[in-house]
């Protein structure tokens, strides 16, 4: 078998050598392929170089768009990809869902507006409660005759119903706020906005995945919080889930 090497004739190097090279570049290079995630947080793919381009001239895929090609082992935005800067050079801002430059939010600002709004939805709660007449707090007169587990079942009925109420003005609350503006009135008033990985608008039906994965931080001890204060990208378990981040708007 003929081998490409320094001691090859060169009329064989030139008839030989050169064309497998240029064989096995090209075969390489036609193996490359790519995937997105999409605006909806599904994966699509894999397609060719070429199918992508179409994507980006479409609008399908913004310069935040995530990106996984088949010879790189993380995802990445379309706009690091050297391959797609004459298709992105020519996006308009629009089509990115989010004009302008962004960063994301950290863990303190966060925090900031998580206090306000749950200050906010406590106020909510209490109107209710006060019209509903139900105890703020198990006072010692409400609990001094409590002697067997027969006893406690109306205290646990009218706290399980106070639950309720409380999750579902938090769950309207997110879902509507977040779904339709973006971003809470916490956020609002730090400047951040709720989007997908894309950078498009969050929508109802993400909106609710992200409130479900805000009760799972919950019921964690609030763990799924701490991801913000060690992660790169600053985003919370519930945003790893429901697939969005919190940004700022510039």
């Amino acid at each position: 078998m003929m081998h490409c090497n320094n001691y090859a004739p060169l009329y064989l190097a030139n008839r030989l050598c050169s064309p497998l090279q240029a064989f096995k570049s090209a075969a390489t290079f036609m193996e490359i392929n790519y995937k997105i995630i999409g605006g909806d947080g599904r994966e699509y793919g894999p397609v060719t170089l070429d199918e992508l381009k179409g994507w980006v001239r479409d609008g399908r895929v913004g310069r935040q768009t995530q990106i996984l090609r088949s010879d790189m082992g993380s995802w990445l935005p379309a706009a690091q990809f050297a391959e797609l800067q004459t298709e992105i050079a020519v996006l308009q801002p629009a089509l990115t869902g989010v004009e302008g430059d962004f960063e994301p939010v950290g863990f303190w600002p966060r925090l900031g507006a998580t206090v306000v709004d749950r200050i906010l939805l406590y106020l909510v709660f209490f109107a209710i409660a006060r019209m509903m007449g139900w105890p703020m707090n198990l006072r010692s007169e409400q609990t001094a005759n409590v002697h067997r587990f027969e006893d406690l079942i109306p205290l646990l009925a009218v706290l399980a119903k106070q639950a309720g109420v409380s999750l579902t003005i938090h769950m309207i609350y997110e879902v509507l706020m977040t779904g339709k503006f973006g971003a809470t009135l916490g956020k609002m008033i730090i400047g951040a906005r709720i989007v997908r990985l894309d950078n498009s608008k969050l929508g109802y039906k993400y909106a609710f995945y992200r409130f479900l994965g805000k009760i799972l931080s919950d019921l964690i001890f609030y763990i799924g919080y701490i991801f913000i204060a060690f992660r790169e990208d600053k985003r919370a378990l519930h945003d790893l889930l429901a697939k969005t981040r919190v940004i700022y708007k510039r």
